[in-house]
């Protein structure tokens, strides 16, 4: 997961273009906060853009949702670098030391600048690169600036001859010396306000294996639908399947990627008697709520909401049990709400996160079925309106803090 670090504001200046930079004599110890996981970003729109762009709207949200940072926008990418300093040991030689860059981006969030990058910011995983020459013999040595002196020790026993392994007992004994020098360094921040930010699409919308859906034959287990089969819809009734598609995600590709894990909605957990029997789908797959609470908050009595925004809900909750799932999705001429276990559910949208989610076959099949998709101008209509990740979120607190049914 990435890592977002407060930027202390005394330690910034801000540019004409809006971009930042460290103050003269800003050294790494002191440029950034501690470091904080997060598990994603949650933009403006779930139909909108993946890639951010400086004034993007954004917010990081941890492993259920729940945000960690205050709505925010995208400054642009960064890469913080330092000159390189210098260390004399005695009877050994003069250590050249440069802290190697690190690149991320930069968030601006209710006042504070944040530091996004892949690994936290600290002496574990902030590396240096030190250099010298022994006795003649050229040494190198990348190592985490916390395991910097033990590194450089160990190049030197054993790059040197005949004295290396005494040398290198004078270097461990310098103790924190090359750890301090490198935390010392002085460093610089290039806030690039022309980069952007790649979202991965690691996320999928469907149901999952046993999921029944009622066509013009009764209810059927999603895996035994095939393209032409009849599905009932709620605005258009019966309808043909023009696309399916399905993944199958083994224990390792769900170790290794725990927010693709299925949702399980109870039987009830919505309305009465919604679902009827327990629905398992994915964490993005969007399921009709119905409430005076979705009128007041976004002027419209249904709206579409992603299951993992509704997390706080009694009986929505992560399927940590099932080792394994198959998740399933089908596609009409059109965005279409169907009935899935008794309960109201999206069929697949051709919003750009869904059509990235779908692999790149499965996502030539569909332009191919829809070549308007491939327009530049293209705009996707939802069946109903899909709020935005955190006010859907406000929409669960909300039925949360005053129990009443997310469908009546």
């Amino acid at each position: 997961m990435p890592y977002y670090t407060q930027i202390p504001s005394n330690l910034l200046t801000i540019g004409v273009d809006g971009g930042v930079a460290f103050v003269p004599n800003t050294n790494l110890l002191n440029a950034f906060g501690n470091s904080q996981e997060f598990a994603q970003y949650d933009v403006a729109s779930n139909i909108g853009p993946t890639t951010l762009t400086n004034g993007s709207q954004m917010q990081l949200v941890d492993s259920s949702g729940n945000p960690v940072t205050a709505d925010g926008t995208y400054v642009g990418s960064a890469t913080v670098s330092n000159a390189a300093a210098g260390v004399n040991i005695p009877g050994v030689a003069q250590i050249g030391l440069q802290v190697n860059p690190i690149s991320g981006h930069i968030m601006q969030a209710g006042g504070n600048y944040y530091f996004i990058s892949e690994n936290p910011l600290d002496d574990a995983h902030i590396n240096v690169t030190a250099n010298a020459t022994v006795l003649g013999v050229p040494i190198s040595v990348t190592a985490p600036i916390s395991n910097i002196t033990g590194s450089l020790a160990s190049a030197i026993s054993t790059g040197v001859p005949v004295v290396g392994p005494t040398l290198a007992t004078t270097v461990n004994a310098t103790g924190n010396l090359l750890q301090s020098t490198a935390n010392t360094a002085i460093v610089t921040m290039n806030n690039n306000t022309s980069g952007s930010l790649t979202l991965d699409a690691d996320d999928v919308f469907c149901f999952v294996t046993g999921t029944l859906i009622e066509t013009d034959r009764g209810m059927v287990a999603v895996e035994d639908l095939a393209v032409g089969d009849l599905v009932m819809t709620r605005d258009n009734g019966l309808k043909p399947i023009l696309w399916l598609g399905a993944i199958k995600l083994g224990k390792g590709a769900l170790m290794a990627q725990p927010k693709l894990r299925p949702i399980r909605i109870r039987a009830g957990a919505l309305g009465d008697n919604m679902p009827s029997a327990d629905l398992l789908v994915s964490p993005q797959h969007r399921v009709l709520v119905r409430s005076k609470v979705a009128m007041k908050m976004f002027g419209a009595m249904e709206v579409l909401v992603a299951a993992k925004q509704l997390l706080q809900i009694d009986g929505i909750d992560i399927a940590h049990d099932m080792a394994e799932v198959e998740y399933f999705h089908f596609l009409f001429d059109q965005h279409e709400v169907v009935n899935s276990n008794g309960a109201a559910t999206e069929s697949l949208f051709t919003g750009p996160e869904a059509l990235k989610s779908v692999g790149r076959e499965a996502r030539a099949e569909i332009c191919a079925l829809f070549p308007e998709i491939l327009k530049a101008d293209f705009i996707p209509v939802p069946a109903r309106p899909i709020p935005a990740g955190r006010r859907s979120r406000k929409l669960a607190v909300r039925h949360a803090q005053r129990p009443s049914a997310l469908v009546n």
